[in-house]
């Protein structure tokens, strides 16, 4: 067995190390003014007394079925494979309808409806109404703070990025639409707690087990970041054979129930149900035409992917005294322009490459980034951001935060927090939230 990972190089005047220790009240305190500015900031966009919850929410809808004693989602109306007669990307499988998102909303309603509705005898809209904002909204800035907290060692510093990461990058509009309760825009930000714990843990004392509570988090609503546990199976490997064998052991225990329900479901461990949901689709939908003739996954698809994840440009149009920030089309727009504290990743490689931890997530990020790139849809409602970017840019986020304060980083960092938090304002100013009929979200 090799020997454990050496400690990463903490001699750098970037490393979180040479800061100060603070006093105890500053945390709390800068904790406090982050809570203030994304009320002050955000509140309106987020609009957290709008948050509701159904059981139309397909997960929700599973979940409940899964206390009933069924797998697949009682839909009368839906006798035959028009995709207009079911919930939002179901899938239509021998005369029944099957939920294909991610299981974590599905597993909290079976978790908690016994206690809520059976023992408690409250009516199932009053308790997903009553638990909605805590299990989904809650853990967002204050897991968000102290992971960047820990790796910046600056209270300040930490608000300041996590304010970003809310404000600044495709969380934002997913959080303004998870107030409808769309599955999909609520899996997003679900994903993003798991995957800063997963990344906490790798860049910190790899203990392991946190990353694959993290892991789990995130697989439960993005499947594709389940991929994120081979860097987990690597670090283990190098801290010793006990991190080693516990860590296989939880990567079977993740991957086990997804496995599980695609087999009980659709017939095969391996199938998601994705192509399913395209039954009974007009053949001018690009989606459903890509996924017929590529597949759900195909190198085919990456020009088209690429572009619309790296490439794509905003539309900005003038109308003094207003700008108005518009979509070209729906496969959405670049993450750079969006989110310029992206460029970090690139501007701070030779610091981070020189840690091993921080080396260990960047580079364990590049499968995520190649099968997002390979699916056949570059995402959906997502008008000018692009939301898939979300399964492995708070992870750069991390990895580069102790490397962006100090002299002209301070300033360049200050600028693109600037920048990204007025073009989102802008953009979900100008652009209604609708349901839309048609694609995976």
């Amino acid at each position: 067995m090799a020997a454990e990972m050496p400690a990463p190089d903490r001699a750098s005047p970037d490393s979180p190390a040479a800061t100060p220790p603070e006093p105890w009240w500053k945390p709390w305190a800068c904790f406090i003014l982050l809570l203030v500015a994304v009320q002050v900031t955000l509140g309106h966009k987020i609009a957290l007394s709008q948050w509701t919850l159904t059981a139309d929410n397909a997960a929700v809808a599973e979940g409940l079925a899964w206390v009933h004693g069924r797998l697949d989602l009682h839909e009368p109306a839906a006798d035959g494979p028009d995709p207009e007669k079911r919930r939002h990307d179901t899938a239509y499988v021998d005369g029944r309808v099957y939920n294909v998102f991610p299981p974590m909303m599905a597993f909290w309603t079976a978790l908690l409806h016994p206690l809520h509705h059976t023992l408690l005898g409250m009516p199932e809209g009053l308790w997903l109404q009553t638990t909605y904002l805590a299990v989904v909204f809650c853990p967002l800035p204050v897991v968000g703070f102290i992971a960047f907290r820990r790796q910046t060692r600056d209270s300040a510093w930490a608000a300041l990025l996590t304010l970003a990461w809310l404000g600044g990058t495709a969380v934002l509009p997913n959080l303004a639409e998870a107030r409808f309760g769309y599955l999909g825009q609520i899996n997003h930000v679900v994903s993003q707690v798991g995957l800063l714990i997963l990344a906490a843990d790798l860049l910190g004392r790899q203990r392991i087990w946190p990353g694959l509570i993290g892991l789990a988090i995130a697989t439960y609503t993005r499947q594709m970041t389940f991929l994120y546990g081979l860097p987990l199976l690597y670090v283990a490997w190098r801290r010793g054979r006990v991190r080693l064998i516990g860590c296989l052991v939880g990567l079977v225990a993740v991957a086990s129930p997804l496995l599980t329900l695609n087999y009980l479901k659709f017939g095969n461990p391996l199938d998601f149900g994705y192509r399913e949901i395209y039954v009974g689709r007009p053949a001018d939908d690009d989606m459903a035409v890509r996924c017929r003739e590529y597949g759900t996954f195909s190198p085919r698809c990456i020009p088209h992917n690429f572009r619309a994840m790296h490439l794509t440009l905003p539309l900005v149009e003038t109308d003094f005294p207003f700008v108005k920030v518009g979509p070209p089309g729906l496969d959405g727009v670049s993450m750079w322009l969006t989110t310029p504290l992206a460029l970090w990743a690139i501007l701070a490689a030779r610091w981070w490459w020189r840690d091993p931890s921080r080396r260990i997530v960047m580079c364990g990020t590049l499968p995520v980034m190649v099968g997002l790139l390979c699916y056949h849809s570059p995402g959906f409602m997502q008008s000018g951001y692009s939301r898939f970017a979300l399964d492995f840019l708070p992870l750069w986020l991390l990895v580069v935060a102790p490397f962006t304060r100090g002299g002209w980083r301070s300033w360049f960092t200050l600028g693109c927090v600037a920048w990204s938090l007025l073009y989102f304002n802008l953009l979900l100013q100008d652009i209604p939230l609708q349901v839309k009929t048609h694609g995976p979200v």
